[in-house]
């Protein structure tokens, strides 16, 4: 695989993890109803071309490679092997993460001033604050 290939279609992610179809040679943004929670009218849309799904109730918006993240609880280079496996190819050659580190946790760290912040993971409820 070389390092200028493109990401695998978000269409193809939203398909495996959700069952969303969406026509993936479709121009521009395509609604539909968000996977995430109960929707009665579409609050999610998709762009092919631009590779990203957003739903506008959750404040999220990702790629292919964010889904599988999510979805599977790793971190970033096992989530690019396992959608260019999944999705594309072989993914043959590609680096694991940092061996006996499980990817997929967030951890607070003391930024440039020394100061620690907690990093806050999941998807906020409409309307609501990080308080």
């Amino acid at each position: 695989m070389s390092e200028r290939e493109p990401k695998p279609s978000v269409a193809d992610a939203l398909k495996f993890f959700y069952g969303v179809q969406v026509n993936a040679e479709r121009r521009g943004w395509q609604k539909f109803c968000c996977p995430l929670h109960a929707d009665s009218s579409p609050s999610a849309s998709v762009n092919c071309e631009f590779g990203r799904w957003s739903c506008f109730v959750c404040n999220l918006s990702e790629d292919s490679y964010a889904i599988v993240m999510r979805e599977l609880n790793c971190g970033f280079l096992e989530a690019k092997e396992f959608a260019h496996q999944r999705f594309r190819g072989s993914g043959e050659g590609l680096p694991r993460d940092v061996p006996g580190k499980p990817g997929g946790v967030l951890r607070s760290s003391a930024g440039p001033r020394g100061n620690s912040r907690k990093v806050r993971t999941g998807i906020r409820p409409f309307g609501s604050t990080w308080s």
